[in-house]
Parts: C-alpha cells; structure tokens; sequence
C-alpha cells in the first residue's frame, strides 16, 4: 500500500548501524528550542532510554497490548526487531516484531495518544514491509471488539482466518497477514509449532487466583491474545494435589474449578513415581539436595516426571530452587523449566525443539519391517477412533490392503524392543506415489517420528521416480496434521499434495519441471522467476526437496570437515566403530566451528569437504550438501543448552573449538550424501573451469555455476570426468 503524499519526506530514516543510530540523535538534538523532524530508528541494546520509553509506552496500552515481559523488548532491541518513531528524544511509536521462519510477525504496533494521527502506524508498517520484503509477508492477530481491528485494512491487510482468544471469555481473534507477493503455495511460513508448556503451581495461580498478585505482570504474559494459537497450556495431576492442600477452602474450590480450562496431562501412576524418585535420586547424588525433604519440592520433582513421560518439553515456574536443580539434570529429563518471561523470549526456539527432539532416540535401534500377515490385531492401536474411525471399519481397511498383494509397501517402524510404534502404507501408481495410511503411536517422540517419516516418504518418492506424493488419509493425527502442513503440501479435495523435484538449475528450468508436475496431480502453480530472495529460495528448497534454484540469491558454502566428524555425521568415511543411531535418524544436526573467521551465513546451502586423505581415514572429498538454516555465535554453555535436544557434541567438544568464549554452531538440515564423492582433484578442475580460486582451510563461499557443477557429479554423477 503506498503512502500518502510527501509522508514520508516528513521523517529521517536512520539506518541500524551504531553510526547512523547516534547521527539520528544528533539531529534530533539540536536545533536550540526548534523542534526536531521525528526519525524512525532501531532501537538498539545500547539505547537504554530508548528501551525504557517504549516499554513504559507498552505498558500505557497493556489493556490492548496484553502483558509483555520486559526481556522481549531486549530481545528485540538486540536483534534489529524494535523500531520507532523519536520526536524531541522520546518514542511516540513503536513497532515490536519477530522473524519466525519466513515471514514477520508483528507483536506489537503502538502509538501514544498524543501522536495519533498522523500515520505513524502506516509509516511503521511500510518500513517493516521494506525491510523484509524478501519474506512472505507479515502476520498479527487482533480482538474482533478492539477497535483497531478496523484498522488493519487501511494498512494493507486482509483477513486471514479467525480464532478463539485466551482472555476468560475467549473472545474471537482475526487473523490479518500483509502479503509481499512472492509465490507462496509451499509457504509453510504460518504454520508455526504449537509449543506445550506445563504450569507449575505458582504460575497456575498467578493466572487463576482470586487476589491481585505483582506476579501476573510476568506470568500473564503466557494468556497474552497474541499467543492464542502459539502455546498450549496444561497441567498434571500432581497440581490437582497441590491445590487440594491450599487452607483457603473457599479460594480452594475456585482454583480447582479453574483447573478445568486446562488440558491435564494423564500418565500411568506407577511409572509417574518410578521417574520421579529416579530424578530425587539423581539430584541427591550429583547436587546433594534430598528433595524428598520438602512436600513442594516432591511435588516439582512429579510435575517433571509426568512432563518427561507425556513428551512435554517445557514447565513454566517462579520458583528458581526448581529451575536450578531442573536444569542441571535437564540432559536426562529432556524438559526445560523455566521462568514465564524466559518463555515467551525464547518462544519460536522452544517450539522448534519440541517438534524435533532425534536426541530421544539415542542409543536405540529402530526398524523399518514389512506387515506380517495376520497383523490386523497388533495395527489397530493405531485406529484413531478420536477422528470418527470404527473398529469394523478399521480392520476392514486394514485387511483390504493387507489382501492387496504387491501393490502396496506396508511397513511398521519398531522401536528397540520390538514394539510398533508406527505404520504406514505407500503405492505407486502412473503418476504418484500414494500414501493411504500414515500412523504414528501417541508418545512422547510422535512429533520427532513423524517428521521422520515424512522425509523417508520423500526420498522414496525419489528413489522411485514420482514427483507426486498424495497423502489420503483421512484420520491424521492433529500432531500429523501440523507436520504434514509444516512440510509444504497444500490440501487438495481431502488429501494433502506434495511435490518432489530432482531439478538443480535456473528458475525456468524448475519451474518447467514444477509445472509438469503440479499438472500430474490436477493443479496450477505460480511461476518461479528468477532472483528470488533467499529466504524465498530456502523455503522452495525445503518444501520442493531436492530441489536447487542455482538463480536465486541464496548462497552455497564449501565447509571443510575433520573426518571423525563427517563420520559421525554423515557415516562417510566409514569407522568400524558403529555411528550413533541418533546421528543416523535425524533430520537436522548441528556443526560447531571456530567463530574466526566469520564467513557463512543463513539461510543457504552447503557442501561438506571431508579432509585428510591419508589421514584417519579421510576421503580429501565433497561429500554432501545440506540447507543451512541457522548460525549463532555465542558461548559454549549456551549453544549445548540450546542444542542439547539434537543430541550433538558434549559441552567440552564445543569449548575445544570457542576462541575467546565464544563457538559458532551451524544448525543444518536434510542433508544429502552424494553416491558419486568429488574428489579433491575432481574439485580443483570444476573450480578452475569456473574461474573460482579454491581455499579449504576455513569456509569460503562459492559461485552459483561451480556448486552446479560439484552438486550435479555429486548427486547423480553428471559430468563425472
């Protein structure tokens, strides 16, 4: 939407280095009494007086706004996502946002009373859609009786689905989303995990007690509207008994009425006491604390079990004792206690770690195998009779494929002790390969599986030849529902589409082989042009897989590896000692490095050059490309704490590679070894062919024409001298 005439000659746009940043102050701040144009800047970590204006102007508006702790604002001052409107030194309006996946979502867009307008908001809005005009777009939700839910349109945006709210009267939210008109039929930008948290007691009655408490100013920012359809809050058991011990009986009864908005988290009891006293006994022995001293502090201890069985990662507390002791035997609960501000800072992280934790699957064996015959029996747990299904119709489904001859691959995935855990059945026909069943056990790694299962689908689909998968069944789990959507299909006619491309080239040659293919399964796609933004370009290659779009600005870079590493990785070269099976069935790892010197950045591709031939086994090869999805530098205690769920590197192997305290981690994904390594002579004639000079001491980027060449004699052997 363009803006209003001359509006924006009003403002000084200052740009977010530290220079600019302090030349926008200058302006501001002189003049004598002349008061200064407004400049819309980026409020930056350092800007202290910044930052306290516009949280005290988000706590003005809190009633429209909802609670947001004080660390989100910092958060967003430190990564470029806090902009504002300064007049005479002071913040007359904000804009508060972050980058999940590929779009922008907007948490708070505010304007004093004073300033109202005068089309900040507009203006506001437009620079965001500037700045990150390489996204799909931006997403925000707002109450239908608020009344800037009317505003929206003017601003450019439309409607895009309505939810229920989390206020007590769960009045309904709109969905708004300002499109930047890139081809978006893949785009799984929306579909954001839905991250469980647990509650603890304190924070349960922060939410729901009949008293003013201090403490909702940070616990009610987990019941804030703008999370209505990010986080889903439940209980256990064991707050049921905590409650019941309250003297109040009054405020007793209210409390445990209120428990019945929330979904409470049911495990077996037995077990429930069983990983319970393992985690006091484990706590006695290492930090020589008895928990057992403290009916509280037993109690935390059966809050943790019963989200450690249930497969939730997450339990909000205040009680920092708890986060403590938690945390330091958080490697074998699998679950993070944390205080509700630290939540919600760290909200997108903590949903991506619980929708794909591969480090529950470590030191396991699990095993794809054929459906025996007369297995009807043992494959009815996986009936969802939640989703409609019978049992006379289930097994008659069951028994008719079962009956089907080779015309259908029917597989159950058994976990180590031979219980069957998921099962799925593929066929191919002319033009698709078809997926009729697809079921995976409820338990606390269905999410981790499930994506699992989902790319083994992927690949076969390649292995056979088929750009076409159809999932057809109609009883998904929502758990599959969501990661179904995550992976890009798009619902066509009650079953959900997804393409397979083996192309590597420009736009238009994909494109072409898109089109084919989309017109296989009966639909239309946008065209792909070239030049695409790279954050575009990353999310066509996840969701189109393996696809490559060597015309777009996505970047590729050659990254050396020690071959211990790659063997751990990759299982190339191969040891004798046998590779890590969590390693072997994970769909993203992470690569810790030196931060020195800081050459790769994300999203893009890489190539893995496993070195040292001659040396521990080393080949002196390209091995693999991956899609690099994120790089962080920070301290080695953090990156372990952040990553630990990947179950990569212990905390020593990352301090080995920190210089100064800080490593880099590159988070990467869906990797690819290549049957046709290019060898390092190989390498070096592709590289000179292309005019690119070669340096495989650290990363170095390369140009779009090279990585062609090294992906295509990689993948398929095209071109191999």
């Amino acid at each position: 939407m363009a803006s209003p005439p001359n509006l924006k000659s009003k403002f000084q746009t200052v740009a977010r280095t530290r220079r600019n940043r302090q030349t926008g102050r200058m302006a501001k701040n002189t003049g004598g009494s002349r008061q200064a144009e407004p400049a819309i800047v980026t409020v930056g970590p350092d800007d202290h007086a910044l930052l306290t204006d516009a949280i005290t102007l988000g706590n003005d508006n809190k009633r429209t706004l909802g609670f947001l702790p004080h660390q989100a604002y910092t958060q967003a001052s430190v990564g470029g996502t806090l902009i504002a409107v300064v007049e005479n030194g002071h913040i007359i309006a904000y804009a508060l946002y972050s980058l999940p996946r590929q779009v922008v979502r907007l948490t708070h867009l505010c304007v004093s009373a004073e300033a109202r307008g005068r089309g900040l908001g507009r203006l506001l809005v437009e620079t965001i859609s500037e700045r990150h005009a390489d996204r799909f777009g931006i997403t925000l939700k707002c109450r239908n009786d608020f009344p800037a839910n009317s505003m929206w349109p003017r601003l450019g945006f439309r409607r895009h689905g309505e939810i229920p709210g989390r206020s007590r009267n769960r009045l309904p939210l709109t969905i708004w989303w300002r499109d930047h008109g890139h081809p978006a039929l893949f785009s799984t930008a929306e579909s954001l995990g839905l991250l469980r948290i647990m509650l603890d007691l304190n924070v349960f009655i922060d939410l729901e007690s009949s008293y003013d408490r201090t403490e909702y100013q940070e616990s009610g920012a987990l019941a804030g509207d703008w999370l209505a359809d990010q986080v889903d809050l439940v209980i256990s058991s064991e707050l049921l008994a905590e409650i019941g011990r309250h003297p109040d009986r009054e405020e007793k009864d209210k409390q445990l009425r209120a428990t019945r908005k929330y979904l409470t988290v049911r495990t077996d009891e037995q077990a429930l006491d069983a990983i319970a006293a393992q985690f006091q006994a484990l706590v006695l022995r290492d930090e020589g604390l008895d928990l057992s001293a403290s009916p509280s502090d037993v109690s935390d201890a059966r809050h943790l079990a019963a989200a450690a069985l249930s497969g939730v990662t997450v339990i909000a507390t205040r009680d920092e004792k708890f986060i403590a002791w938690s945390t330091r035997i958080a490697d074998a609960t699998g679950v993070r206690v944390m205080r509700p501000s630290d939540v919600v800072v760290q909200l997108d992280e903590l949903a991506r770690a619980q929708e794909y934790r591969p480090v529950q699957l470590e030191d396991t064996e699990y095993a794809l195998t054929h459906v025996r015959p007369r297995s009807d029996i043992e494959l009815l747990q996986f009936m969802h009779d939640s989703k409609g299904e019978r049992k006379s119709d289930y097994l008659a489904m069951i028994r008719r494929f079962l009956a089907q001859g080779p015309r259908w691959d029917r597989l159950i995935l058994r976990d180590p002790g031979g219980t069957a855990v998921a099962f799925f059945v593929t066929g191919v026909n002319e033009t698709e390969l078809t997926i009729p069943i697809l079921r995976v056990k409820a338990q606390r790694n269905e999410e981790t599986l499930t994506r699992q299962l989902l790319f083994h689908i992927r690949k076969h689909a390649r292995r056979v030849g088929k750009s076409v998968i159809r999932i057809t069944d109609s009883a998904l789990s929502d758990t599959m529902s969501r990661a179904v959507r995550e992976e890009g299909l798009v619902n066509d006619n009650a079953s959900w589409v997804g393409f397979v491309v083996p192309a590597y080239g420009g736009a238009k040659e994909v494109n072409d082989e898109l089109t084919q293919a989309a017109a296989l399964a009966g639909l239309q796609v946008p065209a792909l042009r070239p030049g695409l933004s790279s954050a575009i370009a990353a999310d066509l290659e996840r969701t189109l897989w393996p696809v490559k779009i060597t015309d777009s600005e996505l970047p590729t870079f050659l990254v050396p590896i020690r071959p211990e590493w790659s063997a751990e990785l990759f299982g190339v070269p191969q040891t004798l000692m046998p590779r890590s099976n969590t390693l072997g069935v994970s769909r993203e790892h992470v690569y810790y490095r030196s931060p020195r010197p800081r050459v790769v950045s994300a999203p893009a591709r890489l190539l893995w050059y496993a070195s040292g031939a001659g040396k521990h086994g080393g080949v002196a090869a390209v091995i693999a490309s991956s899609r690099l999805e994120e790089v962080i530098a920070a301290k080695p205690a953090d990156l372990h704490q952040r990553f630990r769920h990947l179950g990569v590197w212990q905390l020593e192997q990352i301090g080995r590679v920190a210089r100064d305290g800080v490593a880099l981690a590159l988070r990467f994904a869906d990797t690819e070894v290549f049957p046709y390594p290019v060898t390092l002579r190989r390498l070096k004639q592709l590289a000179s062919q292309n005019s690119q000079h070669l340096s495989l001491q650290s990363a170095q980027r390369l140009a779009p024409q090279l990585f062609t060449a090294v992906y295509g004699e990689g993948s398929s052997g095209y071109g191999r001298a």
